[in-house]
């Protein structure tokens, strides 16, 4: 039995529009992936070119000069002076006196130690300042590369969207010269190409976007060919997260500088050595005797409580500060968490959504075919399996973001 023209047409564009729905090799913008880059490995050298990378110097030469400090054998710089007087301008009997000495400042109790030990916290600080910027460059890391996975599949969509439009337009042209459809179908038809050809110029310019991106602040022309991550079995924010260790370790540190402002306004004791030569008359032999002074201040706190509470207040500022943060991540890693079961939940009833298009799709083919539906219908139960299949692929992609989203959130990176 011989099948009719429009049998034909109608088997056909039926098996076109399924197998369409099955995506295949897009002819988008290539973006190239390479075993050789990887994740961890952009990271480091993003971190090399970081102004932040500059700091483990800076860190270093103020750690030392704090220990050399702290090594001197006096407080402060020795003094020395002379002193001489004479009665020339006066009486002119020949008086003379000479005077040298040298001044030396005393340690006070715990002072070398608190300096000595504000020199292991800033280096103690190197490590923590360092984690917390290779943690801020993974979160960068995190959103370029994702950022062109998700245009990369949407541009796919949408260059398949408009090839299956092309097709379509074709099946309808040859069915109206045959005259089985009236010629404004052939417009609509035409119309929807165009609308699908102007999506998928959009949708592959913000990929060539997204990929620019990458490459400019990167400078690798290729993506790491493993960027799939597994979710971390933690799942609250504790101690050990970057950005909350870089503020304990700061705490840490304004503890020891408190300790030293006590002794920032503090009169050290002084211990002077001198010599002095001296005579009455002109006509008398000079006189030579030496002496040993000391000298310290009776009571000097008050003068040490400014520089105390001011660095009693740049704790708690740091404090505030971390507290807001911890309430900052914990809530990011929430919603995170919220985010991800819910793509998981979406995607399970996208999988019943597909199912359940793809056999409206065929009704509503076959419904077309005989004339029932009209063409603007029939493209709108196409655009919604279209749409279902884009969405399916798309929530795919998105839950590996949100797992990425998740392991930024607790402060573990590649």
């Amino acid at each position: 039995m011989s099948m009719s023209l429009s049998t034909k047409f109608s088997i056909g564009l039926c098996l076109l529009l399924l197998s369409s729905l099955q995506w295949a090799n897009a002819a988008t913008t290539d973006v190239k992936h390479s075993d050789s880059v990887t994740m961890n490995g952009l990271m480091h050298a993003l971190y090399k070119q970081h102004p932040a990378s500059q700091l483990d110097l800076v860190y270093q030469q103020q750690a030392t000069a704090n220990t050399n400090l702290a090594n001197t054998l006096f407080a402060e710089p020795t003094r020395a002076s002379v002193t001489h007087f004479n009665d020339v301008i006066g009486s002119s009997d020949g008086f003379q006196e000479w005077e040298a000495g040298v001044e030396m400042a005393l340690w006070l109790p715990g002072q070398k130690q608190q300096q000595l030990a504000l020199s292991e916290h800033l280096l103690a600080e190197l490590p923590a300042q360092r984690q917390q910027v290779l943690l801020e460059i993974s979160a960068n890391i995190r959103n370029l590369v994702w950022d062109v996975a998700i245009a990369k599949v949407a541009a796919d969509h949408a260059y398949h969207a408009w090839q299956l439009a092309q097709k379509l337009e074709q099946h309808v042209n040859i069915r109206v010269q045959a005259g089985d459809l009236a010629g404004t179908d052939g417009l609509l038809a035409k119309t929807h190409t165009l609308d699908m050809h102007s999506l998928y110029m959009e949708e592959n310019a913000s990929l060539e976007h997204h990929l620019y991106q990458y490459q400019l602040i990167t400078g690798k022309q290729a993506l790491p060919t493993h960027i799939d991550e597994t979710l971390s079995d933690k799942k609250a924010i504790d101690q050990t997260h970057p950005m909350l260790a870089i503020y304990d370790q700061r705490i840490v540190t304004l503890h020891t500088k408190q300790s030293l402002a006590s002794y920032q306004e503090a009169a050290h004791p002084n211990v002077s050595v001198g010599m002095k030569r001296e005579r009455g008359e002109g006509n008398e032999s000079f006189n030579h005797s030496l002496g040993l002074g000391v000298s310290f201040a009776f009571d000097d706190t008050v003068y040490r409580q400014p520089a105390i509470a001011n660095a009693a207040r740049d704790i708690a500022d740091v404090q505030i500060a971390r507290q807001r943060l911890a309430l900052a991540l914990n809530s990011t890693l929430a919603s995170s968490l919220q985010t991800l079961e819910s793509k998981r939940q979406q995607l399970s009833l996208n999988e019943q959504h597909i199912e359940t298009t793809q056999r409206y799709l065929v009704l509503q083919k076959r419904a077309f075919e005989l004339g029932e539906l009209a063409l603007v219908t029939f493209l709108n139960s196409q655009n919604l399996a279209v749409k279902s299949m884009n969405r399916k692929q798309r929530l795919e992609i998105e839950i590996k973001r949100s797992i990425a989203n998740v392991n930024q959130a607790l402060g573990i990176r590649f």
